[in-house]
Order: C-alpha cells, then structure tokens, then sequence
C-alpha cells in the first residue's frame, strides 16, 4: 500500500472539508418544503418562443412590491414554498398575471396566455 505524503494529506483533507462546506451551504439556502412550479406563457395556444419577463410575488406581502422570484425567459421553473402567489408575465407591451396555490409535496403549472 503506498503511503501519500503529510503534505498531500492535508490537500484532500481541505478539498473534503470544502466540498462538505458548499453542499451544506446548498441545502441551508434551499427553501423548507419546496414545491416545483412551472411558468408558461403562451399564445394562441403555443407556448411563447419571444423573450419574456415573470415576476413572482408572494400574496402575504401587502404591497407586492418586491418580487420573490424573477425569470427573464417566456417558460422556466421556480422552487416556491406552500403558499398564494400572483405571477405577472411581460412580453413586448403586453401584462398579463395570475394569482395561484402552490400545495405542499405538489409540483405546479402555471399558465398565461398573452393573447
């Protein structure tokens, strides 16, 4: 069996601890009880292949003024807590939005059409 030097050690030592450290970090950021939600915006039935904005806004904040969540594409997928939402979609001159549920264990689409 080949012995590694003190010094090669304490390198794989460090990069353990480190990659420990960000998948800690990962899990702590993630929100408790997530639920998958996926934004459609479409068009005469079809989804929107345009550049698109949604922002995301949580119900319980009374002026809905800072978005929780923003997408700059016209379909995407958010991880939102259990909750009520209202999502606006933006396309050219166009606003359009929604309010929704998201349940908990529960993955979710969320569709707009701009037409």
């Amino acid at each position: 069996m080949a012995l590694c030097s003190y010094q090669s050690y304490r390198s794989i030592r460090k990069t353990i601890a480190i990659t420990a450290g960000a998948i800690v970090l990962l899990v702590a950021n993630s929100p408790v009880s997530a639920n998958r939600v996926t934004l459609v915006a479409t068009v005469n039935n079809q989804i929107v292949l345009l550049p698109a904005n949604w922002s995301i806004f949580k119900l319980s904040d009374k002026e809905l003024q800072n978005p929780i969540a923003t997408l700059p594409r016209h379909t995407g997928t958010v991880h939102l807590p259990a909750g009520q939402y209202r999502a606006t979609v933006k396309q050219n001159h166009i606003t359009k939005e929604t309010e929704f549920r998201v349940e908990s264990n529960t993955d979710k689409t969320v569709t707009i059409a701009l037409d």
